[in-house]
């Protein structure tokens, strides 16, 4: 039997939540040990071989738990800077068309060491680049490599045929080989050491039939899939039936979904949510630009069921606190617009609110809460390290931690992050990583013999060459006019607005 590892984190502020949630900073010692917080107390002798870190004048919070993303989108910064949802559909999701096995790798690699680098240790990633099995597994090879933990929910989704002289789509939606490679996947997860990497389902309600979708979730809960999301927005089509109307109507909803944005979500539909025990997922700032509309996840009746997610980091940032201030304030304002006088107490939603959504109930909502979100002895060892004597979080981490980590705090405030007792951050910089050679259950362990070393300035240099590929790509075979007016037509029929967008289009 292989000896058990420890590792010491001595003399910081613990946020430690107690069993109402409530955010309680103490000044502790926490020992880990293996993958799992094995004790917390004010003084821990270290144990022979422990790795001992200095702690003093940090924040200690549990890693941020991020519950929608797509992780492949990594080369697509600074295309949908100034994009709405119609034009971000086609720039974004639907060039997924142009991504290899490779690209998606160097994609998902990229983007996992990204949102591990800004304290998120467990990410929800809606995989919607699936062309091929091996674009998924090459996904999912990438996840394990970085460290992080994750949900790689599998997806099904409309794929682009042709790009001239018109955009087209594949007339099957669910060709053979996509549940064959589900199902092989299903019987290798869960994948990389201590089972971090497992599988969930993702699919849209709005582009499968009823039957389809029944057989759909039938088979993914049939095969243990730990979670099926779909996104619930209604801006290009507000006149077809809501994500969540579908799934009540077609008896689907349950404990083990989770909605992204779903910004009009009906009172009635909310009960639904509830009485089902299904979860929200909100993504403040893509929601903002993309026209979304307000996020919900601060409002009454949906904070119980919700979570924050980043969306896509080629749209904005993945560090949570600044999805959390966004919500937070953009909240607030509402909410002081609705309020006759201004002379009351209450700002609205709290600071410790919105980070517990971030934290304990973006553990919850992925059904995870035993086991991650909150540094307790016996949960996982998924930890952040602040530096609280920053220029940034001087004062402010002594005087209210919780507010450090949420308002104050910055990236570069991140001085270690650990996912699963592993070190992945230290010293203010990402560790090097062992790329598998494949995702085996043998072989997709981080530490492979026979994989690769490599550090982030050598992920960054194939991220580079993977990106001028696929702007080439992009270049050579994309009409984005072309695909504009046939989106527009397509989503026109919920939107009579559209034909003066449809006219300005250029041809």
């Amino acid at each position: 039997m292989p000896m058990s590892s420890y590792i010491l984190l001595r003399g910081g502020t613990l946020l430690i939540h107690d069993v109402d949630n409530h955010v309680i900073p103490t000044k502790a010692d926490i020992l880990v040990k293996d993958d799992r917080i094995h004790r917390i107390a004010d003084v821990i002798g270290p144990p022979e071989s422990a790795i001992v870190i200095d702690c003093t004048d940090t924040i200690l919070a549990p890693g941020f738990v991020n519950t929608h993303m797509h992780l492949w989108q990594s080369q697509q910064k600074g295309i949908h800077s100034d994009q709405n949802l119609l034009d971000y559909y086609h720039s974004g999701n639907m060039a997924s068309s142009l991504y290899s096995p490779d690209d998606v790798f160097w994609g998902v690699l990229a983007g996992a060491l990204e949102v591990l680098d800004a304290g998120t240790t467990t990410v929800v990633d809606h995989a919607h680049m699936n062309y091929s099995p091996e674009h998924s597994k090459e996904a999912i090879r990438a996840t394990v490599a970085s460290g992080i933990r994750s949900i790689f929910c599998y997806s099904v989704h409309p794929r682009v045929a042709t790009w001239k002289p018109e955009l087209t789509m594949e007339n099957e939606l669910l060709p053979d080989w996509m549940m064959s490679t589900y199902r092989e996947l299903s019987s290798m997860q869960p994948f990389g050491s201590s089972g971090r990497v497992n599988l969930g389902f993702a699919v849209d309600t709005m582009f499968a039939p009823p039957q389809i979708l029944k057989d759909i979730f039938t088979e993914a809960r049939a095969l243990g899939a730990h979670l099926i999301t779909s996104h619930a927005t209604q801006s290009m089509q507000k006149d077809i039936p809501s994500t969540v109307t579908v799934m009540v109507e077609n008896g689907l909803l349950g404990p083990d979904v989770l909605l992204s944005h779903a910004n009009h979500t009906s009172s009635e539909e909310l009960f639904h949510l509830h009485a089902h025990g299904a979860h929200l997922s909100s993504t403040p700032i893509s929601e903002m630009q993309m026209g979304h509309g307000d996020p919900v996840c601060l409002h009454a009746g949906f904070f119980d069921i919700s979570s924050i997610g980043a969306d896509s980091n080629g749209i904005c940032t993945c560090y949570m606190p600044t999805q959390m201030q966004t919500v937070l304030q953009s909240t607030r304002a509402l909410n002081a617009a609705e309020r006759k006088s201004q002379l009351g107490p209450a700002t609205g939603p709290t600071v410790e609110e919105v980070y517990n959504l971030g934290t304990i109930l973006g553990a919850k909502a992925i059904g995870m809460q035993e086991e991650i979100g909150s540094l307790k002895v016996g949960k996982k060892a998924d930890i952040v390290v602040f530096d609280g004597k920053s220029p940034g979080m001087i004062s402010v981490a002594e005087r209210n931690p919780v507010a450090a980590v949420v308002l104050h705090s910055s990236l570069a405030d991140i001085r270690t992050v650990i996912v699963d007792g592993v070190v992945r951050k230290d010293g203010y910089s990402l560790s090097k990583i062992v790329i598998p050679t494949d995702i085996t259950p043998l072989r997709s362990q981080d530490t492979d013999a026979e994989g690769q070393s490599i550090g982030w300035e050598g992920v960054a240099r194939e991220l580079e060459r993977s990106r001028r590929s696929l702007d080439m790509k992009r270049k050579q075979m994309v009409d984005g006019n072309a695909a504009r007016r046939m989106l527009i037509r397509y989503f026109g029929k919920a939107m009579p607005d559209t034909r003066e967008q449809l006219k300005s289009t250029p041809r």
